[in-house]
């Protein structure tokens, strides 16, 4: 029976498998665009008010003592009117809230498959009875 014994153990080249990595990008694509704004509108109202006025209403009796206004002197049955106030309307504006309208952006995220094929290097030993090496030299 024969003994083998290792003695040396020489490098006689490397070679590099490769394989190829998913590498995906992503391109924001804008689809639309939306331009918001407030615009002011004018539209005509009729409004209606009831305005008051405050008169005095003298009235001389008949039968009684005599009413003096001023130098003029009521005669029985006749009357005077004293305007003590008079309502005027006077229109104004006032800006108020009207609508409150609130504005939101949704972002979506969504899943998405992408099939890739991917290609990879693996080491193939071919045996064979050749003087030689058994390694070939790394290709370029």
């Amino acid at each position: 029976m024969t003994q083998e014994r290792k003695v040396r153990r020489a490098l006689q080249g490397v070679i590099e498998l490769r394989e190829e990595r998913a590498e995906i990008q992503k391109v924001r694509e804008q689809i639309g665009r939306v331009v918001v704004r407030r615009e002011r509108r004018v539209r005509e109202e009729t409004v209606r008010v009831e305005l008051v006025s405050e008169v005095l209403v003298v009235t001389a009796q008949e039968g009684a003592a005599s009413v003096q206004i001023g130098t003029r002197t009521l005669a029985p049955g006749e009357t005077y009117e004293v305007l003590l106030y008079d309502e005027r309307a006077v229109p104004g504006k006032e800006t108020v809230v009207a609508q409150e309208v609130r504005l939101f952006k949704d972002t979506l995220v969504r899943e998405e498959t992408v099939p890739l094929q991917l290609a990879y290097e693996e080491l193939v030993v071919d045996e064979q009875m050749l003087d030689g090496p058994l390694v070939e030299p790394p290709r370029p």
